[in-house]
Order: structure tokens, then C-alpha cells, then sequence
């Protein structure tokens, strides 16, 4: 999607895989954190919960939701620990790709090139050069109090890149963009590498030795199956973006109308107001609010 057309979109479009939310609960409990509240509090009770390897749920609901639960437990760096103690979670088809690429630059691009189906990221940038590489990626900027969701994502990410590697890959720096916690031991812990924090964008960057450490866990039929799925589901999204910021124009458009309607639009589009709310309901969007985001 064009730059200018993302940034006119509100957080209501921004989406995160289903699968991120799954595993909350239980450390919930292990804080002694009542999910219910959390739910409650981040506008998420009630909601449907799409867990499958296609479904996909609000950005802006799963981090005001890390927000609420590290603020009920008292844990400005409540993200990381989730991580640290119960893992990255389920996986979805881009990290399976991941799991099964021929060796770690392989995993780094992969991650790059797909990174935009799991969560709607921006400046995703992955480098290779010799025996150095990196991957960056920054949250959107419409998002707010992200520190436990930048946490959460660049602790998975470090995580499931370090399980590739095979022995032959090191952390040799991490930008975090997030504020410093009031606490730097539990980060210094995880990343045991120099840290900064209140970064521009996320970045992980690696040391590599060896001839290109080769994936222990590399399967090229597995890799070659799921980059194929994974480019036409990131075509499906592009497409459904398009027509999101389409329709965002539109409305634009007539934004001064006082009572400008679905069909009113729809008409503009050359199509009919049931068809509209269909294409934005397959996306978990409503007129009115795609409406209300661009005013």
C-alpha cells in the first residue's frame, strides 16, 4: 500500500496474526492476572479470537491488551518475560517457512519477505554482508503504548532466528524501540548483547562464522511449499489493502458530506453497498468505522 494512503488509515485496519494472542491467558495465570480483566479493559471481550493459520485479529487490541496485563502485574517488561518463560508461542506459516530455510540467511529473508502476513509492520529491512546480517522493522507509528508489544515481537523473533543458527550465530547488537525499562537486567539477560533502547526501529544484528550456518532443521521441500503459500497469502493482503485504502479515498473525498452513507460510496466505487461492507467485513472492518478513522 502507498505510504501516504497507510498513514490515512486508522489503527482499526491494522491487523496481527490470530496466533499471538494464544498463550496470554496462560501466563496470565502464571502472574496471577485476571485474563477477563485484560480483555475487558483492552476492548478485546467478546471478540472473536481467529487462532487459525489464516486469521487474523486487531494490532491495536493485542498490544493495548500486553499494556493492560503488564500494568495489572505490576511489569514494565512483562512482554519479555512472557517469552522467557513460556516461549514464542505458536507458529503460523511464515515462521514454519522460517523453521525449515536451507541456512540463517535464508531464515532472515524469509522472515523479511513474509514478515508483513503476521503483523502489519513497517520498514521490515533484512541485510546480509559477509559474516554480518540484520532485520528491521518498526510497529506503525499510529500505534501507542507499544513497549510490551515491541518486547514481546523482537524477544520472538530473536528467538525463533537464534534456534536457526545452529551454534555458529551471535547477537552482537539490539535496537529496541521502546523505552528504557526502569530495570535493564532481565534484556541484558536475553540478549547477553549490547542494547539500546529508544530506537528509531527495531533491529537485531548478527555475527555469523562458518560456511553460512546451515538450518539443523532445514527441509527444502517444507521451505519450498510454504514460501509459496506465503507469497499468495502476502499477495491476498496486498489486495485487501488496496482496496481498504480505496475505499479510504473515497470517503476522503466526501468527508465533508454530513451524511455520507455506505451507499453513497459504494456508488462512487461502481459497486453495490452489500458487496462493500462484504469485502470490508472479510478484512473485520465496518464502514462506519473506516468512516470514523479517516474523519
Amino acid at each position: 500500500m502507498p505510504s501516504d494512503a497507510r498513514q490515512r488509515l486508522s489503527t482499526d485496519t491494522l491487523l496481527i496474526h490470530g496466533r499471538a494472542q494464544v498463550g496470554l491467558a496462560d501466563y496470565c495465570r502464571v502472574r496471577r492476572v485476571d485474563y477477563e480483566t485484560v480483555l475487558r479493559q483492552s476492548g478485546m471481550e467478546g471478540q472473536r479470537n481467529d487462532v487459525s493459520l489464516g486469521g487474523h485479529i486487531s494490532l491495536r487490541d493485542h498490544a493495548r491488551s500486553l499494556e493492560v496485563a503488564a500494568r495489572l502485574a505490576g511489569d514494565d517488561c512483562f512482554g519479555l518475560n512472557w517469552t522467557r518463560e513460556l516461549g514464542a508461542g505458536p507458529e503460523e506459516t511464515v515462521t514454519l517457512a522460517v523453521r525449515y530455510a536451507p541456512d540463517f540467511a535464508g531464515a532472515l529473508e524469509a522472515t523479511a519477505r513474509y514478515m508483513h502476513i503476521v503483523c502489519d509492520v513497517t520498514d521490515v529491512e533484512a541485510r546480509i554482508a559477509g559474516q554480518d546480517a540484520s532485520l528491521a522493522f518498526r510497529l506503525p507509528d499510529a500505534l501507542v503504548c507499544v513497549d510490551q508489544m515491541t518486547d514481546r515481537m523482537m524477544s520472538k523473533v530473536h528467538a525463533r532466528l537464534m534456534r536457526i543458527g545452529g551454534g555458529r550465530v551471535e547477537l552482537s547488537l539490539a535496537e529496541i524501540a521502546r523505552k528504557e525499562p526502569a530495570s535493564r537486567d532481565l534484556h541484558d539477560a536475553h540478549y547477553a548483547a549490547p542494547i539500546q533502547f529508544g530506537a528509531s526501529r527495531n533491529r537485531l544484528v548478527f555475527r555469523v562464522s562458518g560456511e553460512g550456518a546451515p538450518n539443523p532443521y532445514r527441509d527444502d521441500d517444507l521451505f519450498a511449499a510454504l514460501c509459496d503459500l506465503n507469497r499468495r497469502r502476502l499477495d491476498d493482503r496486498r489486495r485487501a489493502e488496496d482496496f481498504i485504502a480505496l475505499v479510504s479515498d473515497a470517503i476522503s473525498a466526501r468527508i465533508s458530506a454530513p451524511d455520507l452513507t455506505v451507499a453513497d460510496v459504494a456508488r462512487t466505487l461502481a459497486m453495490s453497498s452489500r458487496g462493500l461492507q462484504r469485502r470490508l467485513a472479510e478484512r473485520d472492518l465496518t464502514f462506519h468505522g473506516l468512516h470514523e478513522g479517516v474523519r
